[in-house]
């Protein structure tokens, strides 16, 4: 368990505005605060806000925000006390985590130290092993020995030799077992899960590894030309990406990520000076992948074997071009060349050449339908529509569906209203395909977690030639059924708060103050002496959210002179989600105002807000009670009058200044 002084040392050390500029410009605005695009969504106006006083963030496009820790959990797909040692390994902190912990770790911890001293057995006996042949296999390649030593390259060579090595490290059965390194043999015996295979590790973001590809040497003796790992607590195939640790900085600088099907291609690419290359294991290319790189670039530059399962790939990544601003573009290389063949036939420069005359994903799939039927008579220009139609299925709700159904009319030489027409059927009927598929697939998890079943498949695991998928299988393309588009999405009249609220329903008005509420909190954590005169004020604002008003007073109850950063550390105390909730405000970095003009200007907001919703209350009982006394009946009708009164005066009083409320 990290300690809570550990914490705060980790949080001291790392400044969130050096973190946000390793993948996002910022640039200042306003007296103190940096802006940038989002790395979380796609955008080409900054929206993304870094207070560096107060050493938070937030995003006003996708609305996430909070503090370094919340930042790198996001950035990195991190657990909360992973981002800890993330950023404590980034600083150079040792963490001083208790006994049981480092006995025990967590899960994922002990499986990626198995996986790491596996990686260092295999790479130990491809390098200097008696057995040559995981050497002569990388000769074979062209995989030099700097190639191997850069990816680890390994050799398994089976007969229980990496399980008895791994067992005089400490690690136990279960550990190999679920670290997909091991399985139990019918017998009950624990063995090796590679074996006869130059093995090419697969690390995570931060260069840990995480699991393994085997490519079999002897392609007799076994039915899986390649074995992968199975999915783990540590490895995802839809997640990870090959190369990815190498890959980013250069993605960045390149402002562009090239993704290519295989182990072997993402190296001879990367030989030949190709470096912001990664490679998909065993899967098409999917959204988590797709958000993975946006993190670092807009640009997707798919590259495709050239053969008919490439082809396919490139038209299952179709789903992504709207992506908010994602670029997503391909290379299909010629004669089913795949990018090793490529390369060692014509070299970097050329393969240079093709990745600089890449094109839009659509252009291409849209072409290859054109090629795959005879447009010039009637029948193949109704099959290239149907398959053109079941192609752009998943863009359904889109709101450049038009200009798809306008491409495709423009392509096979038809009337865009024949389209349209058409385009309800098809979509009807591939989405009850797709329901089909997925009932059916949820009949057969069922069936498959019952005690029955369980029991008679035993604990024991098949042999390995058989129970993996090899990686490059063809994987199903599920969609996401919707609304029929010509019945229109529905439109939710009211949305849920969501966690700044503190959960529930919230009226036009309230979600106006709890805007109002987080702008006084952002000003007041970085300006705390200066709202101290005004305390009294504070105390009449009725509340949307009640950790504002939590937050408030743990920040007016420090000592006169407290730093920002000590304000942000009253309000952590005080409310976990402070970070979040500080972080949101907008006035500070786009007023031109003085403090204490914003200061006034929020109080007068704020109460605006307040009497309205006190007053619209009471209009309410008015009219829907009756059964209050005409004593009760005239006392509420006074106070609605005279908050009539106050509210004519503090639109006055904020008529003035600019309002970020204001619609």
């Amino acid at each position: 368990m990290i300690s809570e002084d550990d914490k705060n040392k980790v949080r001291d050390a790392t400044d969130l505005v050096a973190l946000v500029s390793e993948t996002v410009e910022l640039r200042p605005r306003g007296n103190t605060d940096l802006w940038g695009c989002c790395p979380f969504h796609g955008e080409k106006t900054p929206s993304f806000h870094v207070i560096p006083a107060t050493q938070v963030w937030h995003c006003f496009g996708c609305g996430e925000g909070g503090d370094a820790f919340t930042y790198v959990m996001k950035r990195e797909g991190l657990s909360f006390p992973e981002s800890i040692r993330y950023l404590a390994d980034r600083a150079g902190i040792e963490l001083e985590e208790d006994h049981s912990f480092k006995r025990s770790g967590t899960k994922r911890n002990r499986l990626v130290e198995v996986c790491e001293e596996t990686c260092s057995f295999y790479h130990t006996l491809l390098m200097r092993g008696k057995d040559a042949r995981g050497r002569d296999y990388c000769k074979e390649r062209e995989l030099d020995a700097e190639t191997c030593r850069k990816y680890r390259l390994g050799f398994a060579p089976g007969h229980g030799m990496l399980v008895r090595h791994l067992g005089s490290k400490g690690f136990t059965p279960q550990e190999m077992i679920d670290a997909n390194v091991a399985f139990r043999s019918r017998g009950g015996g624990l063995v090796d899960r590679f074996f006869d295979r130059v093995m090419f590790p697969i690390f995570d973001e931060q260069g840990r590894c995480i699991a393994f590809g085997g490519r079999a040497l002897d392609k007799e003796k076994t039915n899986a030309k390649y074995l992968n790992s199975s999915e783990t607590p540590i490895f995802h195939k839809g997640k990870n990406l090959y190369g990815f640790n190498w890959a980013k900085d250069h993605i960045v600088n390149n402002n562009e990520a090239i993704v290519v099907e295989g182990y072997i291609s993402a190296m001879s690419c990367w030989k030949a000076g190709i470096e912001n290359i990664v490679a998909v294991l065993g899967t098409a290319l999917t959204e988590n992948h797709v958000k993975t790189l946006m993190r670092f670039t807009k640009k997707i530059v798919y590259m495709f074997d050239g053969d008919a399962a490439g082809q396919k790939a490139a038209r299952r990544a179709v789903q992504f071009i709207e992506k908010d601003d994602l670029d997503l573009r391909c290379v299909i290389l010629p004669n089913g060349q795949d990018p090793d063949d490529f390369v060692r036939a014509n070299g970097g420069e050329a393969l240079r050449e093709l990745l600089d005359n890449s094109i839009p994903l659509m252009d291409f799939v849209f072409g290859k339908l054109e090629e795959e039927s005879d447009i010039s008579t009637p029948g193949g220009r109704a099959k290239a529509m149907r398959s053109a139609l079941e192609l752009i299925y998943p863009l359904r709700a889109s709101y450049m569906i038009d200009s798809y159904y306008m491409q495709i009319a423009d392509r096979l030489g038809l009337d865009v209203d024949t389209i349209r027409a058409s385009a309800g059927k098809v979509f009807r009927e591939v989405q009850q395909r797709e329901e089909t598929a997925r009932r059916r697939e949820k009949q057969r998890e069922r069936a498959q977690s019952s005690p029955d079943t369980q029991q008679a498949a035993g604990a024991t695991a098949p042999a390995p030639s058989g129970y993996d998928e090899v990686p490059y299988e063809e994987v199903p393309y599920d969609y996401e059924p919707v609304e029929d588009p010509a019945q229109g999405a529905p439109v939710p009249t009211v949305a849920d708060a969501g966690p700044d609220s503190g959960g529930g329903l919230l009226t036009d008005l309230e979600r106006r103050q709890l805007a109002c509420e987080h702008e006084l909190l952002t000003l007041l954590t970085t300006y705390p002496d200066s709202f101290r005169a005004y305390a009294e004020r504070i105390t009449e604002v009725e509340w949307v959210d009640a950790r504002s008003e939590t937050i408030a007073w743990s920040i007016l109850a420090t000592p006169e002179g407290t730093a920002p950063a000590d304000a942000m550390a009253a309000a952590r105390a005080v409310c976990p989600e402070a970070a979040q909730l500080v972080g949101s405000g907008l006035l500070s970095a786009t007023s031109k105002h003085p403090t204490e003009t914003n200061i006034e200007f929020l109080l007068d907001t704020l109460e605006l807000y307040t009497t309205r919703r006190r007053m619209k209350t009471a209009q309410a009982r008015l009219r829907s009670n009756r059964s209050m006394s005409s004593d009760e009946r005239r006392e509420l009708a006074i106070q609605a009058t005279r908050d009539a009164a106050r509210i004519r005066e503090l639109e006055q009083a904020v008529e003035g200044i600019a309002d970020p409320f204001r619609e």
